[in-house]
């Protein structure tokens, strides 16, 4: 395609006036990065990844939303993307719109998933340095708040991502109980879900969500016993 002169054409179409080509421009990108890193590179090499964060910061929902979709597609499991999503201030981009409950849900959903996405990358690259906004307070807060959202789905979303984040190296426990009140969220939660599941209709993605659930309660609470473990061990 790309030696045919199609990605350039394709591209090339990200500035046209008509916001409908411009989100079938992103989507088609988006379709022709996933799990091809070879796509990726070429993609990325002719600088079309700032322009499409542009994109994803569009007032048209389904621009910024098929953006986001391209975005995800031309960075995942890529660490030369990652590292120039970053440059782009991603990181802002990302930290904007999970912190911000007027933003389209879809987008809501699209960015969490885009997080977990690369928390789950640092963690197969553990040589890597992890990017500060990973112990970001702000960030933390605002995914550890959306397990509270009234969208199962974007529940569920910032569920997995919070199990991620959990099991970085830069991981404080603390942070999470103290800041984010993750124990308050996750017995909420509990809540929420034992009702779901005494209702047929929800009972079986209610159960899968309460199996994840305690899977990160786990985590969180192995995380806070090493904090206590470590001032008791200062402290004697």
């Amino acid at each position: 395609l790309h030696k045919l002169g199609g990605l350039t054409a394709v591209i090339r179409e990200l500035d046209n006036v008509d916001p409908e080509i411009r989100t079938i421009s992103a989507w088609i990108l988006g379709k022709a990065s996933q799990n091809n890193p070879f796509v990726q590179n070429q993609i990325l090499e002719l600088g079309t990844l700032a322009k499409l964060m542009d994109m994803a910061r569009s007032n048209f929902v389904e621009e910024a939303t098929k953006a986001l979709y391209a975005i995800s597609a031309l960075i995942r499991n890529n660490l030369e993307g990652q590292e120039l999503f970053y440059i782009e201030a991603g990181d802002l981009m990302l930290q904007n719109i999970l912190s911000n409950s007027s933003i389209d849900i879809r987008l809501r959903r699209k960015s969490v998933f885009l997080l977990a996405d690369l928390v789950e990358c640092q963690l197969d690259s553990r040589k890597s340095k992890e990017p500060p906004f990973f112990s970001s307070h702000l960030l933390l807060k605002s995914v550890v708040d959306l397990m509270s959202s009234a969208d199962l789905d974007l529940q569920e979303k910032a569920l997995y991502a919070v199990k991620k984040l959990l099991l970085l190296r830069s991981t404080d426990a603390l942070v999470f109980k103290e800041v984010c009140g993750l124990d308050l969220a996750l017995q909420r939660m509990r809540e929420q879900l034992q009702q779901l599941i005494a209702d047929d209709k929800f009972k079986e993605y209610a159960q899968d969500m309460e199996n994840l659930r305690r899977e990160v309660e786990a985590i969180f609470l192995g995380e806070l016993d090493k904090v206590r473990r470590t001032t008791d061990s200062a402290l004697s």
